[in-house]
């Protein structure tokens, strides 16, 4: 059933392609992995709204079809209008652009004919660095690997955050060398800009004034593959006893990922549901500690020197697998039981050292202006 609807998609480009001609200066953000505009594709809009002669097309993949804030399917005449969107407007769009930003994959690729087009189809991927498998890296479909694969082929650049990563992104996207760019991505550039995270903060304290004198642990889990596994995460994730141990001056962020949001989170005066929190971006700014697991999270984080503990209770059985020897990469404790964890926070661990090294293999620019060189390459 996709594969009639990457088809159509393709069918309404190709027929778009050719009668119009692409417009200088259009510019389309594909948001295929979270609701709004943000991250990369934020950042990029926000560049080029500085600039003139531009024209920018969003389309938000996870706001079509279904409510955004309910995840409740829409009513027909919204379902119909979002057909029109998706199937017909926006191939337009994609047609006539000069430049296409993406986050994830867009699999209509595979049946577009972009080869005589102008455009750039521009790939920024949604999480910074790399270290946990992905995309054909772990894909065990044969179908939808060549479909990937095929889909790939029309990306123009792919920009990363380091020549180290290079070779897991080009085993992961199958995208020439050629086509890799490691100098960085936009989002990481606001961690470079004093002002910019200073206001962000501003503002998320104006939405929760209450928190402005709390200390902030972020608990942001990748999802797992089963449904038991993922209804598992909570029960490893003892909130009350998490917070007995840091305290009452700490508050808890829970932010599941957007793929499995958790609907039993229990919300109290120290236990706060981020999952559909715009931004994660905020929540990196206010907190004080990240917990997480496998989540690429962990690189960007990084780059901010706060603490980082790893809570990876099922690391034997963890399906996607590593790039790397995980134990000896990872920015921070490992904790490998609920007791281990417990006592890192306890003891208030911070290994600064690991931390400090991932982020040399992770990032070749730690000054900022990702976006600069990127439009600069693309110009």
């Amino acid at each position: 059933m996709k594969v009639i609807g990457y088809l159509f998609f393709a069918c309404i480009y190709n027929i778009c392609s050719l009668f119009c001609n692409v417009k200088r200066g259009k510019i389309v953000l594909w948001n295929g992995h979270n609701h709004g505009l943000n991250g990369n594709l934020g950042e990029i809009s926000e560049a080029l709204r500085h600039r003139e002669g531009y024209t920018i097309k969003v389309l938000v993949k996870r706001d079509l079809f279904r409510e955004p804030d309910s995840g409740k399917r829409k009513t027909i005449g919204k379902l119909i209008g979002d057909m029109v969107l998706f199937f017909v407007i926006f191939p337009y769009h994609m047609a006539t652009a000069e430049k296409v930003f993406m986050n994830d994959n867009f699999l209509p690729l595979c049946y577009m004919k972009t080869e005589k087009r102008q455009t750039q189809f521009v790939q920024l991927w949604h999480g910074a660095g790399a270290f946990k498998r992905f995309g054909l890296s772990t894909e065990e479909d044969p179908a939808v690997s060549e479909i990937v694969r095929r889909a790939n082929q029309r990306i123009t650049h792919l920009f990363v955050t380091s020549k180290q990563v290079m070779p897991f992104y080009q085993e992961a996207f199958a995208v020439p060398e050629e086509h890799i760019y490691p100098v960085g991505i936009p989002i990481t550039d606001i961690y470079f800009d004093a002002d910019r995270m200073a206001q962000r903060k501003k503002q998320f304290y104006q939405r929760y004034p209450s928190l402005k004198d709390k200390k902030i642990l972020l608990y942001a889990p990748t999802f797992r593959r089963t449904e038991e596994e993922n209804r598992n995460i909570l029960e490893q994730f003892d909130i009350s006893g998490v917070h007995d141990i840091l305290g009452p001056e700490w508050v808890i962020f829970i932010r599941m990922h957007p793929k499995f949001p958790m609907e039993n989170i229990i919300e109290n005066s120290f236990c706060y549901n981020m999952t559909n929190y715009n931004d994660i971006t905020d929540l990196y700014l206010v907190s004080d500690m990240l917990v997480t697991d496998y989540s690429s999270s962990v690189v960007e984080y990084a780059l901010l020197n706060k603490t980082i503990i790893l809570f990876a209770y099922d690391l034997p059985k963890y399906d996607r697998g590593f790039y790397f020897d995980y134990e000896e990469m990872m920015p921070g404790e490992i904790a490998h039981t609920q007791q281990e964890f417990y006592e890192i926070l306890q003891k208030k661990c911070d290994n600064l050292l690991k931390r400090q090294n991932f982020v040399k293999f992770q990032y070749d620019n730690i000054n900022g202006d990702a976006c600069g060189r990127i439009l600069k390459i693309l110009g």
